[in-house]
């Protein structure tokens, strides 16, 4: 396994560098733009529509759901889509049904002023866009470890990431506040305007792909395997998935740690009044999982440099899964802080090597399936772990565990950050194992060694600067 890269300025450089990967960068950054935008400005959008705060909240959370659902519905179908067929092709005919949908939305409440009729078509456009989005995702994932080197496979996975997670979403938000703030647009009048915008980032990505990007064309299945039916297709792939020890390793370490970082998530505002807060100390345990998802991602890898990607991977999932546990004990918010951090630290580090592990180490012809097997699985695990912690946290009332004279209160969150890290720490250790099988010892001395060198110059280091 080849070793842990960092984002480094000539790393970055390098694959910047690269034209056919930088416009596709480009395109994925305006299509993640989209997305963002998409999931505020249609949300709100159908908000408007309604007259009362319930119905005005009812019409947000539906089209919050229905945009959440073709990825749990269709992702290994839309896999089998993305290997099928001409990769090019696929994204470009996808990006053009984006921009004709999310324009269609605020359309629709022009040529009609019945709501009913302007928010249900708002939810169907939607579901569809996100249907498509489902076979754009594994295409463009598919199509990157063909366009770069191997060694700058994890460099170029660490920008998107951080595309996806850190610059768009921002992006999205600053834009969509924008047009609310403009004085001739109102609410629903921003909200067809952020629409329209976001339309427009759709068309200029299919115009990007289909002029600029070449070089993904021809990866589709051959011909022989386009006569595999859609179910043979998804057989294969799931088989492939299943069927490798690194693989399965791989989907249960991922899965561990989105689960980890949703019960994190989802048991957050429970877990903020056992520290003695309110909503402000959620958004701050809130907050501190995204920064800690971050470093994990752009810090991750200078930090693990040299020490076997398999290695990493299963360390940093039962990293997330030992800060969880530690939350279930802390009583100060700092230290909270700190530990949640740590849990996205892990999280992070982990999607990343799982993202290049898949990139690297799978075959071409069933990638697409792969990345939407993956995607999907996590994507339910992480709505699945919300969903779950938020109602079990706040299920029951708090309890007391008696230790001789002390009494120790226990709320439902800390019992159940508990459980979910120590099972978070054995997830992680089953993944390694399936990873690594006889190789984990040689594996385990590969990382100590890697330790030590590093201790040693960093003496070396400390001892010059002495003498200096």
């Amino acid at each position: 396994m080849a070793p842990a890269t960092h984002l480094n300025s000539s790393a970055l450089a390098e694959v910047v560098r690269l034209r056919p990967f930088r416009r596709l960068w480009l395109v994925f950054g305006l299509s993640s733009l989209g997305d963002w935008l998409g999931l505020l400005a249609t949300s709100s959008f159908a908000s408007a529509q309604m007259g009362s705060p319930a119905a005005q909240g009812a019409a947000f959370g539906a089209v919050i759901a229905v945009q959440l659902l073709p990825s749990l519905l269709l992702g290994p179908v839309a896999g089998v889509l993305a290997d099928r067929f001409d990769r090019r092709h696929t994204m470009v005919s996808v990006d053009v049904a984006r921009f004709l949908l999310f324009a269609s939305i605020p359309t629709a409440a022009l040529l009609s002023h019945d709501h009913a009729i302007v928010v249900g078509w708002a939810a169907a456009a939607s579901f569809t866009a996100q249907a498509a989005a489902m076979v754009w995702n594994p295409a463009k994932e598919a199509a990157v470890p063909n366009l770069i080197p191997r060694h700058r496979l994890e460099t170029a996975n660490q920008l998107t990431i951080i595309t996806t997670y850190g610059i768009t979403p921002v992006l999205a938000a600053l834009a969509f506040a924008g047009a609310a703030r403009l004085p001739s647009l109102g609410g629903t009048d921003a909200a067809a305007f952020a629409l329209y915008f976001d339309a427009l980032t759709f068309l200029a990505s299919a115009a990007v792909v289909h002029f600029g990007v070449p070089e993904i064309s021809g990866r589709g299945a051959p011909a022989s395997a386009r006569t595999e039916s859609a179910g043979a297709a998804l057989r294969t792939g799931w088989r492939y998935l299943t069927g490798t020890p690194m693989l399965r390793g791989l989907v249960i370490g991922l899965l561990g740690a989105f689960a980890g970082a949703g019960i994190v998530v989802g048991g957050a505002r429970f877990y903020s009044r056992s520290l003695g807060g309110g909503d402000a100390t959620f958004g701050l345990l809130f907050a501190a999982l995204f920064v800690g998802f971050g470093a994990g991602v752009l810090a991750g890898p200078k930090l693990s440099a040299q020490v076997p990607r398999r290695l990493v991977f299963g360390l940093s999932v039962q990293l997330a899964g030992l800060a969880v546990v530690l939350l279930s004990v802390t009583v100060h918010l700092a230290a909270a802080l700190a530990e949640v951090v740590v849990v996205g630290f892990g999280a992070g580090l982990a999607f990343l090597c799982g993202v290049t592990i898949i990139g690297g180490d799978v075959d071409d012809a069933v990638r697409g399936r792969v990345f939407a097997f993956v995607q999907t699985a996590a994507r339910a695990m992480l709505l699945l772990a919300v969903a779950s912690a938020s109602a079990l946290a706040g299920a029951g009332s708090p309890h007391r565990l008696i230790l001789g004279p002390y009494s120790v209160r226990l709320a439902d969150s800390r019992l159940l950050y508990a459980v979910a890290g120590l099972c978070g720490v054995t997830v992680g250790l089953v993944a390694l194992r399936q990873m690594a099988g006889a190789d984990i010892v040689s594996l385990y001395r590969a990382g100590r060694r890697e330790l030590e060198r590093r201790r040693v110059q960093h003496r070396a280091g400390s001892a010059d600067r002495r003498t200096r």
